[in-house]
């Protein structure tokens, strides 16, 4: 294996289909023998890592290309050969040298990338070979974290608890008979073959803590905590205090499993909860990229202090990636439709990561490092970053990861071309001429049987140009040995029919032309037609509009007239009534003042009154004292 590349990428081509029906033009792709250039194990093994495809004759393109990879998985590999292939190496470094591991399916949808991961009803995927491997290599040594442990290498915020208590709580929310049954499941594939040897101390012990998550719409959901879709918080990748800068998936349920029922167990909850739709192209096809988290924790006890526990991490990840679909094969609309754009357009940066990976040269302690200048860019989407952080980060040890592209060679050309383009480690390229058939007589010479057989005519201006003739062999790869009249004749012959040819196509092409003339005039009449069509119409709608705006401009006015009128009215009569008032004010005034002057007068005269009357009874005269106050006078 090459280390410089970030990911190893192998092929794996898809049995026939049991319903398949045969097609009339011949398979695509042909898996080529071991390369001369391979190294001498490869070829011993009988390694194969390239394969040809070639363009169906209908096809615009005849370009053969060449891709290579890390291996080609045939088609008469089964679940075990891929398992051995490619996840048995990454499962000896997680588990004996403590490294973080990582599997990726990618492929068209309806490829088998599912299928290889998660297996049918009678064979197993990957998953849950590599669970039974984990379990099969620790043994009696899985044991549950404490509380005290928990704590210590909780990094990422998460939720632990055990499997007991996980499916407790899924129970209480998920109808239990939905949720599939590790009873039913297949057994084969086993992974007794493939068991790693860990040699440790009595000591250690080993914990295994299980988490599913999913990228949907490019944001990242746990399946592992069921909930309402439209409730779902999503979840942020980021460095912790804790994990420094190493960036993980905070929030996450990690479950801690003990044997493989469990592991099962998890793992059919996480896939009931994964997000699929029916599609045109599949019944249930995924909308998601699900990532299986299996993080193993070595927990080995200091021999001067038995309560303190050193703990070493070491994470391995099987990631099924959604298939890249069009809406027009998959007859998609409305929230479909927008999941498959989010799907393609994380591929599609996948893609980008992945050619410039395959550039990558090995730096310093075992790292692939980009060319100088060309930066991968792989946190433009949550699916890149998640992939490949752990690649390029200085602070990290790499991970050991691998890709496996599954691809129909039953299936869509153009699609698996595609695929082929942006995965593979490297690739070459031949143009293919296109056949045409020149008839002489009673013989056919193609342009495309050989090198030799072929006639070349090279034009400068018209025909004038220099032409140039290559004469053909028979079968034998001798020449033919007819007398030099009769090639020559031939060879003029061959020369006048394809000049005559020519001819017709230069005719025709002048004919194309002068219609093309034609119909450009046609369109510029009838464009000036339209214009001065849709002219005189606006003319008459702004003359209309503007009749209609005059009518009620002067309706406008006479409504504001009137208005006016009646304010002024109005005013008027206020006017008038204050006016009034005030001469009304006045004229009390002056009674109130003559009502005063007349009680004033009134009680004088009842003054008087009193005072003669109380003179009339002491016996004085009136008249007397008006007598004497007239002698005083």
């Amino acid at each position: 294996m090459d280390s410089a590349h970030a990911f190893q990428v192998y092929l794996r081509l898809r049995p026939p289909h049991a319903h398949q029906l045969p097609t009339a033009d011949d398979p695509f792709l042909t898996v080529l023998p071991p390369s001369p250039t391979a190294s001498d194990e490869d070829i011993e093994k009988g390694i194969k890592s390239q394969v040809t495809i070639h363009p169906p004759s209908h096809h615009r393109s005849q370009k053969i290309e060449t891709f290579s990879f890390t291996e080609v998985l045939e088609q008469s590999y089964g679940q075990a050969d891929v398992f051995g292939r490619t996840v048995a190496p990454i499962l000896t470094g997680v588990l004996k040298d403590g490294r973080d591991g990582m599997l990726a399916t990618l492929g068209v949808t309806g490829s088998g990338k599912t299928h290889t991961i998660l297996g049918n009803k009678q064979q197993r995927g990957v998953a849950q070979m590599s669970l039974d491997v984990m379990f099969r290599s620790l043994g009696d040594k899985v044991t549950l974290l404490s509380a005290a442990q928990i704590a210590q290498c909780n990094d990422a915020e998460s939720e632990i608890l055990g499997c007991t208590s996980f499916m407790n709580k899924v129970t209480s929310v998920v109808e239990p008979s939905a949720i599939p049954k590790p009873n039913s499941a297949p057994t084969k594939p086993s992974g007794e073959p493939y068991v790693v040897s860990c040699t440790s101390s009595s000591s250690t012990k080993y914990a295994i803590l299980m988490s599913i998550y999913e990228v949907y719409n490019d944001k990242i959901f746990d399946l592992l905590a069921p909930s309402n879709a439209a409730r779902r918080k999503a979840l942020l990748f980021k460095s912790t205090r804790s994990s420094g800068d190493r960036k993980v998936v905070t929030g996450l349920r990690k479950v801690m499993v003990t044997d493989l029922y469990e592991g099962l167990q998890v793992l059919g909850v996480g896939q009931y909860q994964r997000s699929h739709g029916e599609t045109g192209s599949n019944d249930k096809s995924s909308r998601s990229h699900c990532f299986i988290s299996l993080e193993l924790k070595k927990l080995k006890r200091s021999r001067l202090d038995h309560s303190s526990t050193t703990i070493k991490e070491a994470t391995f990840t099987i990631v099924d990636l959604a298939g890249s679909e069009r809406a027009r094969n998959a007859k998609t609309a409305g929230d479909r439709l927008a999941e498959g754009g989010h799907i393609n357009k994380s591929l599609m940066f996948l893609g980008q990561c992945l050619e410039i990976s395959t550039q990558a040269t090995v730096g310093e302690g075992g790292k692939p490092v980009a060319p100088a200048g060309v930066k991968i860019p792989y946190r433009q989407s949550k699916l890149t970053e998640l992939l490949f952080t752990n690649s390029y980060n200085p602070a990290t040890q790499p991970q050991i990861a691998s890709i496996i592209v599954t691809v129909d060679p039953a299936g869509d050309f153009n699609a698996t071309s595609q695929m082929l383009k942006y995965s593979a480690l490297a690739k070459s390229s031949v143009n293919r001429r296109p056949p045409m058939q020149v008839l002489n007589g009673s013989r056919s010479v193609s342009t495309t049987s050989q090198a030799s057989q072929a006639s070349q005519i090279s034009q400068g201006s018209g025909l004038s140009g220099a032409t140039t003739l290559a004469i053909g062999t028979d079968d034998s790869g001798s020449s033919s040995g007819r007398p030099g009249s009769a090639m020559s004749q031939d060879a003029a012959n061959m020369i006048a029919e394809l000049q005559r040819q020519l001819k017709e196509a230069e005719e025709g092409r002048k004919e194309m032309e002068r219609k093309l003339a034609e119909a450009n005039q046609r369109c510029l009449r009838v464009e000036q037609e339209v214009r001065e069509e849709v002219t005189s119409d606006m003319e008459l709608q702004m003359k209309l509009m503007q009749r209609k705006m005059l009518v009620k401009l002067e309706e406008g006015t006479e409504r504001e007239e009137e208005h006016v009128d009646r304010k002024l009215d109005m005013l008027k009569r206020t006017l008038l009534v204050e006016t009034n008032d005030e001469n009304d004010r006045a004229r009390d005034v002056e009674i109130e003042q003559y009502v005063r002057e007349l009680e004033a007068e009134n009680y004088a005269l009842r003054t008087e009154v009193m005072s003669l009357k109380r003179k009339r009874a002491n016996g004085d005269s009136p008249l007397k004292e008006r007598s004497l106050n007239r002698l005083k006078f």
